[in-house]
């Protein structure tokens, strides 16, 4: 049984709990859906995730050890936005036994899909000139 953790975060005042209780939900979903998986815990952090002061986060870390096996995000910056600071969490979480998932494959579709069509343009772009 892989036992697996939620981390959700929101800046204050973008959409706040609301986007977290939909971050939740749809994680939660995901996990449902896993075959040998099992939700046993939720961390959640109403902050910009450049701060310091995260305590679903530090309790994430300090609960991760023995307990949990996987820890799913909707991506990549709701633990940081900054690249070696998710870099050394991801390091961290790993020498532990944790792995982390993002487990909102549509949005990484999304964005591939924004980059196809811009590098499309440009090459329109450059084939009217």
């Amino acid at each position: 049984m892989v036992r697996a953790a939620i981390y959700a975060s929101e800046a204050p005042g973008r959409w706040g709990a609301t986007s977290v209780a939909r971050q939740v939900g749809c994680l939660a979903g995901e996990i449902a859906r896993r075959p040998g998986w099992c939700h046993v815990a939720t961390y959640v952090d109403c902050c910009e995730a450049w701060r310091v002061e995260r305590p679903g986060l530090w309790r994430l870390l300090g609960e991760a050890p023995g307990r949990i096996d996987v820890v799913v995000v909707d991506g990549c910056a709701r633990l940081s936005v900054d690249r070696r600071a998710l870099d050394a969490l991801a390091a961290h979480l790993h020498a532990v036994g944790v792995q982390v998932a993002v487990l909102r494959p549509s949005a990484g579709r999304r964005v591939a899909k924004v980059l196809a069509n811009l590098a499309l343009a440009d090459l329109i772009g450059e084939a009217a000139r």
